[in-house]
């Protein structure tokens, strides 16, 4: 009975310990990272002195500015390790991680630059184009695990084109340029490894408190994935498996604060206060790609011309099959915007499934986003300007050769085709409803009215030719269906 009670106390011991490290590690309040960066080594080049001294400036700016670190003074941090007869650079991996421990920093960030080159590249009209290559080895330590949490290589680039002699001044400062290139991209990195997670604090009139703001690296951009910590499982052992977590929904920034942010559900229902709220990345780029059924009209023309020249020889015969409908594919990109999205599509009109015409279909959107639902279900009305371009063959010449003077004429067989454009505005109304954050489905109806068609060349076998009498090809004003895809980045 003792020994059950013993053993029952030590289970419940390290389920609070272990729920306190919890605590610690998810919060309420954002806690910043101590975090060290360690002098990043030289490579061995002409173009290199000091560019090593230059990538760890940058590094520490790059993360201070991104105000989720306390970054550790190098000058205090170099004397502290002079005392244990250390230096800032050649410390091994080892000594970094007890360094840590005894004077206070839990992430430590060391580098190598492993090249560091500007390259030349002559051109033939006399330019030329220079290239700079910085590639550096960053490794990020965590103190407390004792491991390498991160170990990859990086590369800046930046490029110049010149007519006159590339200076070495001229390579420096490209090689700067390269640096500044990978320090952003260092940045990057840190804000993919680095996550804001926290706990919703409260929950008011639908606003959800998050208590961490710009001060703490937030901006209007920022998103959040919540996540519900679900129930550990303690075995008899004393073992504790971890529950895990479960999505439960999404958050948009609505108010930033310098401490605190007021966000707004975007998707999911039953948030609560104590759910985990971990930042993520939904991009302002869209991409979508749409399946459309449009009106694609073609009016029944037949007719047969001969020659003044020889009129014995062969004719010329246009004929227009009449179509209503067809079947396009558009794909669509821009802006991916909260009320608004500015966007461009391009699309290709299979016409009669190009048995005689298609088209191709640019347009200039400027969706309006309403939403219905969160921002799980939108209504969305999309009026563009648009520009058609129709290729048809609109006839052929039969019964011999087409004479349209004594020495020149078409060949017996050949094509006729017609190149047009056409000018308009239209507009969709859509309904999206997003399956994930990043994913959604379009199902949509429009009119449009464009211009009759303009008449842009007549060509047979490559060669403009002009005919008897103008004739009219595609008209596109009419209705549109639309089923497709959109995918955020």
């Amino acid at each position: 009975m003792v020994m059950k009670k013993i053993v029952f106390a030590i289970l419940i011991i390290q389920s609070v310990l272990f729920s306190q490290q919890v605590r610690k590690e998810i919060s309420e309040r954002y806690e910043k990272e101590n975090i060290a960066v360690f002098e990043i080594t030289d490579a061995s080049t002409e173009y290199s002195k000091d560019l090593g001294k230059k990538m760890t400036a940058l590094i520490e700016n790059a993360l201070s500015k991104m105000n989720r670190f306390n970054v550790v003074d190098r000058r205090n941090l170099d004397k502290y390790l002079k005392e244990m007869e250390l230096q800032l650079t050649g410390i091994t991996d080892k000594q970094v991680i007890e360094v840590g421990k005894i004077y206070g920093y839990s992430k430590a960030v060391t580098g190598r630059i492993v090249s560091a080159n500007v390259t030349s590249e002559y051109n033939d009209d006399g330019t030329v184009s220079l290239y700079a290559n910085v590639e550096m080895v960053l490794q990020i330590a965590d103190v407390e695990t004792t491991k390498i949490m991160y170990s990859s290589k990086l590369e800046g680039s930046s490029y110049y084109g010149t007519s006159s002699y590339p200076s070495t001044s001229l390579r420096e400062s490209l090689l700067n340029e390269a640096c500044n290139n990978l320090a952003y991209k260092v940045e990057n990195k840190m804000r993919d490894i680095f996550k804001i997670v926290l706990k919703i604090s409260d929950i008011r009139d639908g606003n959800v408190y998050l208590l961490a703001g710009r001060n703490q690296g937030l901006d209007k951009k920022t998103r959040f994935k919540v996540y519900r910590k679900n129930e550990d499982i303690i075995l008899s052992s004393g073992d504790v498996i971890s529950g895990g977590y479960k999505y439960k929904g999404s958050l948009r920034i609505k108010e930033l604060k310098g401490d605190y942010a007021i966000a707004k559900i975007s998707r999911g229902n039953n948030i609560q206060v104590g759910d985990v709220a971990r930042e993520t990345v939904i991009g302002d780029f869209g991409f979508g790609i749409f399946v459309n059924y449009a009106s694609y009209n073609i009016s029944p023309f037949q007719k047969s011309y001969q020659s003044a020249i020889k009129p014995n020889e062969g004719q010329m015969k246009i004929s227009l099959n009449k179509n209503e409908y067809a079947l396009g594919i558009h794909a669509k990109m821009g802006y991916n915007g909260i009320l608004f999205s500015p966007n461009l599509s391009v699309g290709l009109l299979f016409g009669d499934f190009f048995k005689s015409s298609y088209a191709v279909d640019a347009r200039f959107n400027f969706d309006i986003n309403i939403n219905l639902y969160q921002e799980v279900l939108k209504f969305i009305i999309s009026p563009y300007i648009g520009l058609g371009v129709s290729f048809t063959t609109i006839g052929e010449i039969y019964g011999g050769n087409y004479y349209i003077d004594n020495f020149t004429y078409l060949k017996n067989g050949s094509k006729i085709e017609s190149r047009d454009i056409m000018f308009g505005i239209g507009a969709l109304a859509s309904l999206q409803y997003n399956v994930t954050d990043t994913i959604g489905i379009n199902l949509g109806v429009g009119y449009r009215f464009y211009t009759n068609p303009i008449n842009l060349g007549i060509y047979n076998d490559g060669n403009e030719i002009s005919l008897p009498e103008q004739i009219k090809t595609v008209n596109l004003t009419g209705l549109e269906f639309t089923l497709g895809a959109f995918f955020i980045f």
